[in-house]
């Protein structure tokens, strides 16, 4: 091929990238406000009915298996019957109706609005009986397939559709922050993410094809894995991709503009910058809401754009879409009477923006200025020396932290040492594990991190002693390496006794048993329990405090935590817009890989005068959330 062709071709392949784009969005123009009021309509219905529905549900689940909130640490198999089954089920089936439905009305109302101009009740009367028929499909066990593209891919990519259903649905950080501690755990994830990412591009059309064709779930998900092969799969993708660049960039100029009022009330009249603050975050809310909605009904127009460019490969496609002049043409046939619905739905979202903004003042006049908040280090400073080794201990006293959060595991022959990993390949790469060795084994062996740093595994009687002369206290996890013995707690406690170390250090652990056994033996000791994975209430626990994992670290596990009388921390918060939310929230204590930032931050937000600042944190989680 000649150097011309090449560039012919590519000039092709990306005009066919900007069409799909440009029929998306006069797609979207063309549905006008009904798309706009379906936005608002099928958000308010999930807020207010689906989403109250589900955690109503839930929490028969929990009361059936005993409990009043989710700790997947205490949950044993044999505490769920037949009955917390069946609710198990009726979850998933009830949370992929209010899905599918959701993104098959967007689908349906823009494919129907590239048909001839009609009247209002007829579309609804149209919209109502292709959404019956959608409705019985997903009533057949054919329909399944959905659920893993649903629930999985779909909201792990971030690619094409999102729905406040499925918002939560990631890979935990915990894990994600893991696995990029060492260059084979970054490649794991790196594969993961990219694998993940090419499964739901190739299943991008699924919901278009189900929704406008008589498909099967089945049907649907192979159809669209047989599309999308090679070049049309690259296109969408693109052009997807453009639109999301698109959205960050509206995104971002919606937040600078949130700020501007506050600022300047902050220079000017300070005393109203409550009311600024709250009011420009109102409006922020809707507007970012209707953006929100807006990208993900231009993404569902590029996927039934580019499913029509296939539609003799698909039984019962719509036809091809109108050109520009045909869509404008319907447009303006319905132009009577557009300004009067414009205006109702303008009154109506400015007073969406003032009943937020009137529900954000106690927000903002709440938040905590994060002064008291305790920075915990995470197995020491990895960016100075090895996590759980003495160079990360002395690493992260040089930072100022107020604790240092360290892991003690009991080895074979009865000692304990300070390590995380029950296998030392990441770190000594050698494929032992920490049960079979001897305290004296354990300790010769050398460790590495992926900054470069080695350092010697230290037993837990060079950690604490060396804790002692930098005047540094210790969250201690009592970590299960598989030989603990079943007196293991027990032994721990004399051995720090025997240090003179127990007073002065603070304990938690993943394991309920230990959490117990530690405040049986112990009562005066403050004791936490770690939580991987938390929803609904606080645990029933005889610790003092509960440390959730940021993915599950929410508000009202916080709030919960409180009327339950317990300390609240999480881990690990490693992100910027994360430590930041948990200063705000006033968490009793963060545990980071990067203490460091937490300080920065810290001092950042006692220091601030005025609200522009909090308002920029409220700004940065909404669009996080969205």
């Amino acid at each position: 091929m000649t150097p011309a062709s090449t560039t012919g071709a590519d000039a092709g392949f990306w005009r066919q990238i900007a069409a799909l784009v440009r029929d998306a969005v006069m797609m979207v123009r063309g549905s006008g406000l009904r798309m706009l009021w379906f936005i608002v309509l099928s958000q308010l219905i999930i807020v207010l009915i689906a989403s109250p529905v589900l955690r109503w549900v839930f929490q028969q689940v929990l009361r059936s298996a005993g409990t009043t909130g989710l700790d997947l640490g205490t949950l044993r198999p044999d505490q769920l019957g037949i009955g917390t089954l069946v609710l198990l089920i009726v979850i998933c089936v009830l949370a992929l109706w209010a899905v599918s439905l959701q993104f098959s009305a967007i689908v349906l109302l823009l494919d129907d609005e590239n048909h001839e101009p009609d009247s209002d009740g007829r579309l609804a009367r149209r919209l109502a009986t292709a959404l019956a028929r959608v409705w019985r499909k997903l009533l057949r066990p054919s329909s399944v397939p959905l659920i893993a593209y649903l629930f999985f891919f779909l909201p792990l990519s971030g690619f094409g559709f999102a729905s406040l259903l499925t918002s939560k649905i990631t890979i935990p950080f915990f894990i994600s922050n893991e696995l990029v501690k060492s260059g084979s755990g970054t490649m794991i994830l790196v594969v993961l993410v990219g694998g993940i990412l090419f499964v739901n591009a190739r299943l991008a059309l699924t919901m278009p094809i189900y929704a406008l064709t008589g498909a099967t779930g089945g049907q649907a998900v192979r159809a669209s894995w047989r599309l999308t092969r090679r070049g049309p799969g690259v296109r969408l993708v693109l052009a997807v991709a453009v639109l999301m660049l698109g959205a960050a960039l509206a995104l971002t100029a919606l937040t600078a503009l949130a700020l501007v009022p506050t600022m300047v009330s902050d220079h000017y009249w300070p005393d109203a910058s409550t009311v600024v603050a709250a009011m420009s975050l109102g409006v922020a809310q809707v507007i970012g809401a209707l953006l929100s909605g807006i990208v993900v009904a231009c993404i569902a127009g590029v996927m039934i754009a580019a499913l029509r460019r296939r539609d003799g490969e698909v039984a019962g496609i719509a036809d091809p879409p109108q050109t520009g002049a045909s869509i404008g043409t319907a447009r303006r046939e319905r132009r009577d009477g557009a300004g009067r619905r414009t205006a109702v739905f303008a009154a109506v979202a400015l007073v969406g923006a003032v009943l937020l903004g009137l529900g954000n003042i106690r927000v903002v006049e709440h938040v905590a200025s994060g002064g008291d908040v305790l920075v915990l280090s995470h197995r020491g400073f990895a960016d100075g020396g090895v996590e759980n080794t003495i160079s990360g201990l002395e690493a992260a006293d040089a930072v100022g932290v107020d604790l240092v959060e360290m892991d003690v595991m009991q080895t074979k022959d009865g000692g304990f040492v300070v390590m995380h990993d029950v296998e030392l390949s990441r770190l000594a790469g050698e494929a032992m594990q920490v049960k079979d060795l001897t305290l004296d084994e354990l300790t010769g062996i050398t460790v590495r991190n992926h900054l470069g740093f080695e350092d010697r595994i230290p037993s837990l009687a060079e950690y604490v002693t060396r804790a002692a002369e930098l005047d540094l206290p210790l969250l201690i996890e009592i970590k299960l390496s598989g030989a603990e013995t079943d007196d293991h707690v027990d032994l721990l406690v004399a051995e720090l006794e025997r240090l003179d170390a127990l007073e002065h250090h603070i304990y938690h652990s993943l394991d309920a048993p230990s959490v117990a056994r530690l405040k049986q033996l112990r009562p005066d000791l403050t004791v936490g329990y770690t939580m991987a994975f938390a929803a609904e209430q606080a645990p029933q626990t005889p610790a003092d405090f509960i440390v959730v994992e940021q993915w599950t670290a929410t508000e009202q596990m916080q709030q919960s935590a409180t009327q339950a009388g317990l300390g609240f921390m999480v881990w690990t918060v490693n992100d910027v817009p994360g430590i930041r939310e948990h200063l705000r929230r006033g968490a009793d204590g963060i545990i980071s890989d990067r203490p460091d930032v937490i300080r920065a931050e810290q001092t950042s937000i006692v220091e601030q005068s005025g609200l522009t600042a909090t308002l920029a944190d409220a700004l940065q989680r909404f669009v996080a959330f969205l």
